[in-house]
């Protein structure tokens, strides 16, 4: 079975969508899966030219008030005009992930990519909502270099007091930060689950829905705290943030 996982994400490198992509990608070994970056470029050549002999196209795109990215329309239209000019037999399955906490924030993009499909006569297979994208691609990486510190600086400790390098506690901590990055994973990690094995049966779902499992007080602090900190590395004050844009 030949499957294409396409990351719509306009990011060269990088980001929540090719996060989610390759995620998919591990669940659904040993079949033959290939993954193309789009980025911006209108050049879908590579792309093309793996359509005609796949099976299931699988979309990671990333959610943009509420609909498809504008860079993505375009290539939908050139898929469309080559899906009816060639010879193709793919499914279609969507991961759509918002930066909101709500799965369901992601209904209408998928609906989108629904009706084209209809349009295009291409089999609809269902797609995938999460929701705090942003945050499960983020916590993924602090979780990692944290617990990789943790590790290291406790190393550093046994041999200072003359203790085994490597103890118990050593690997109970690290395990601790893993079952808890693993909680906040969970309803990803089970949805993306289920279209893994959807795909490699060939078969279709109703779009399903997911989050970032972290109460949502919590989640709005922890954005907000985010936002001010990306504004800051982008040299933009917090108090910018909030400025009305003027129009002429």
């Amino acid at each position: 079975m030949n499957i294409l996982i396409i990351n719509g994400s306009p990011k060269k490198k990088g980001g929540a969508s090719a996060f989610f992509a390759k995620i998919l990608r591990f669940m659904l070994f040993p079949h033959k899966v290939t993954t193309i970056s789009l980025g911006i470029s209108k050049n879908y050549r590579e792309i093309f030219d793996n359509l005609q002999n796949t099976d299931a196209v699988v979309l990671t795109v990333p959610l943009y008030v509420d609909s498809i990215p504008a860079h993505f329309i375009h290539f939908l239209k050139e898929t469309e005009q080559f899906y009816k000019n060639n010879k193709c037999r793919f499914m279609l399955y969507v991961i759509s992930n918002a930066g909101f906490v709500g799965g369901h924030h992601n209904q209408a993009h998928l609906e989108q990519y629904q009706c084209w499909c209809e349009r295009a006569g291409i089999k609809w297979g269902g797609g995938l909502g999460i929701g705090g994208g942003v945050m499960l691609h983020v916590l993924y990486k602090i979780t990692l270099i944290w617990s990789g510190i943790q590790f290291i600086i406790g190393v550093i400790t046994n041999i200072v007091y003359g203790n085994p390098f490597l103890n118990n506690a050593l690997f109970l901590g690290f395990a601790n930060s893993m079952i808890i990055m693993l909680f906040f994973y969970s309803g990803m990690l089970f949805f993306e689950f289920i279209l893994a094995w959807v795909i490699r049966n060939k078969k279709s779902i109703k779009n399903k829905y997911t989050r970032v499992m972290l109460p949502s007080f919590i989640f709005i602090i922890v954005a907000n705290i985010f936002m001010a900190l990306t504004g800051l590395l982008h040299g933009r004050l917090v108090f910018s943030l909030f400025k009305k844009a003027k129009y002429t």
